[in-house]
């Protein structure tokens, strides 16, 4: 019997290569993966003829790559949502696109645990003045008075998007005794906080961190009046997508003192980003970080591995992208 091939662009742990050898597939890296550059859609149609898995992370995945494949069987995403694949030409074709929710939740959960801290109780602000000035502030004031901030115990959390990533910040931020609001209309029920309107969390949050994704539902979602809402004394967390944002808003509500401060890791237009934003004081920024943490890809190789099996087991996957696919897939 011929071996299947699987071709790997993303970053992958090399347990989870074992497993596919296990499965019975020749693994061939390269790609993003392996040179941190994208293939070209050209690049990727070359390597494609015998290939029957592709795991992808960054390289698109237009119909064209798809068409260079003929025996091509199943596309695995290592991404929350196949973005980078053309599920109509999949589906019609029969192939099952496998995706990978949650696998940087507890990442970014963390990543926002540490810009909170570094934000509220002005940690980047004082390191940098420490190394650029020196101990004393303005010639004479001690730090000590200088950088103080609030305690977290008490403040209230206001959650937007309660997915994977919000369940486990809301279960990490309980532990610092915080009061925990949440907005998602798709959400009912939850042991974690309590689930209100957008403009109640808006209202009563200390701190806002957003976690929903960029679509024509959550594009411009915290608007100017929306963000007019907020309370001064607050802060706005963005490890999301930036197009939730009114960036000249934001802008104006941070640089006129209607927000305490913001930290963001997410820009309008990555990976430039407005001077305007170096020049405030009170905004911790950071290059989309948030899922860079060694464990990501463990979690993402382990989540593709457990569908592929229960693919090869005739289940159905837990994550599965188009499951017509495996409807068209038994009609044939």
């Amino acid at each position: 019997m011929k071996q299947k091939t699987a071709l790997i662009t993303a970053e992958f742990d090399p347990t989870g290569v074992s497993r596919l050898e296990e499965l019975g597939y020749a693994v061939h890296l390269t790609g993003w993966g392996e040179t941190r550059q994208a293939l070209s859609s050209n690049a990727l149609c070359r390597l494609m003829p015998g290939v029957s898995l592709l795991i992808t992370e960054v390289e698109e995945v237009p119909a064209q790559v798809i068409d260079a494949a003929p025996d091509l069987q199943v596309i695995a995403v290592c991404r929350a949502r196949p973005v980078n694949v053309d599920l109509a030409a999949a589906t019609a074709r029969g192939i099952p696109v496998l995706c990978t929710p949650g696998r940087n939740a507890d990442s970014v959960a963390d990543f926002v645990v540490g810009l909170l801290l570094c934000l509220c109780r002005n940690i980047s602000r004082a390191e940098h003045h420490l190394r650029s000035e020196g101990w004393m502030v303005a010639g004479n004031e001690l730090p000590y008075f200088h950088f103080r901030g609030p305690e977290l115990g008490g403040k209230t959390l206001g959650l937007i998007g309660y997915g994977a990533i919000g369940r486990a910040l809301a279960r990490r931020l309980r532990g610092f005794d915080m009061r925990v609001l949440i907005y998602d209309p798709y959400v009912d029920q939850t042991n974690e906080g309590e689930l209100i309107s957008l403009e109640t969390v808006l209202r009563n949050a200390d701190i806002v961190s957003v976690h929903v994704p960029d679509t024509t539902e959550t594009r411009g979602l915290l608007n100017a009046d929306r963000l007019a809402l907020m309370k001064p004394t607050a802060y706005l967390i963005n490890t999301a997508r930036a197009a939730v944002v009114d960036e000249d808003a934001l802008f104006d509500a941070l640089a006129f003192g209607r927000l305490a401060g913001a930290a963001l890791d997410v820009f309008w237009d990555e990976p430039n980003i407005s001077h305007r934003w170096f020049t405030l004081d009170n905004v911790l920024l950071t290059p989309h970080l948030g899922g860079a943490a060694d464990g990501v890809k463990i979690h993402h190789s382990a989540i593709i591995l457990d569908d592929l099996q229960a693919l090869s087991a005739g289940r159905m996957p837990t994550y599965l992208a188009n499951p017509e696919a495996l409807r068209a897939e038994d009609r044939h």
